[in-house]
């Protein structure tokens, strides 16, 4: 490095200017060093809950951050009914959810849950799935049009949107659920099993996917009207490629104490 006299004559060194992109990565990593330490999206205190006859957690607490979290465990561990149960579909007997990041931390914040396991209500099974699509245009107010034209065609939905939801294939519905859900653009997304029932080019996207929804991805590529998300995904690995910010495992034998 090149040597300079600075002030009263002591010896120093001549700072390397910057160039834009440095500048940026720092930014970057200041906001995603900042948010680290931001309060949870989610928090679990002491909570008690499970299926009939079958107690999944038994006051247990855990607290989700913004970025990509991670719930781990094998077949009926409860991972599902932890996204049931946190979507506000299976109800607590003990405990209490909080959400500290917003206006009022007892609400819960706007968020998508489809699960990939239910039947078609009625009232959907012959409605296309295109008029679906615009349904969740209307109901989420950050959706993105960019980010649901990407996630389509990298899923290779286009040709089934004409379909009425009962012709498509498990696979495909899992797929439009999951596109729509990233394109929501809501705060808390829920997601089970991303990778089931599907061929290996969708793979590959929703793992893509995936990766940049993390804490630093969605720092480094915001989406235009998106803003901090925190995206749970149950899952039984970690999966190649995937960076997450928070990991939960679940026992093979419940309940989580």
């Amino acid at each position: 490095m090149r040597s300079a006299w600075l002030e009263k004559g002591k010896p120093g060194i001549v700072p390397r200017a910057q160039s834009p992109a440095s500048q940026n990565r720092k930014d970057i990593q200041m906001d995603t060093a900042q948010q680290s330490m931001a309060p949870p999206m989610v928090s679990a205190q002491s909570l008690r809950f499970g299926q009939p006859g079958l107690l999944l957690w038994d006051g247990a607490s855990h607290d989700w951050p913004v970025g990509l979290c991670l719930v781990r465990g094998g077949e009926g561990c409860g991972k599902t009914s932890l996204l049931q149960m946190l979507a506000g579909h299976l109800p607590l007997q003990g405990g209490r959810l909080a959400y500290p990041q917003q206006p009022n931390p007892s609400q819960r914040p706007a968020l998508f849950w489809r699960d990939p396991r239910a039947e078609l209500s009625n009232a959907e099974r012959a409605r296309p799935a295109q008029e679906w699509v615009q349904a969740q245009r209307q109901l989420h107010p950050a959706w993105s049009e960019a980010a649901w034209q990407a996630h389509a065609d990298g899923l290779g939905l286009e040709p089934h949107l004409h379909k009425p939801l009962l012709a498509l294939s498990t696979g495909s519905l899992r797929k439009l659920w999951m596109a729509a859900g990233w394109a929501s653009g809501v705060p808390l997304l829920l997601i089970d099993e991303p990778l089931a029932a599907l061929d290996r080019g969708s793979m590959d996207h929703v793992q893509r996917t995936l990766a940049g929804l993390n804490r630093a991805g969605q720092q480094s590529a915001p989406v235009a009207g998106h803003g901090p998300r925190c995206v749970i995904v149950a899952h039984w690995d970690e999966m190649q490629g995937v960076a997450w910010d928070d990991v939960l495992d679940l026992p093979d034998q419940p309940p989580l104490r």
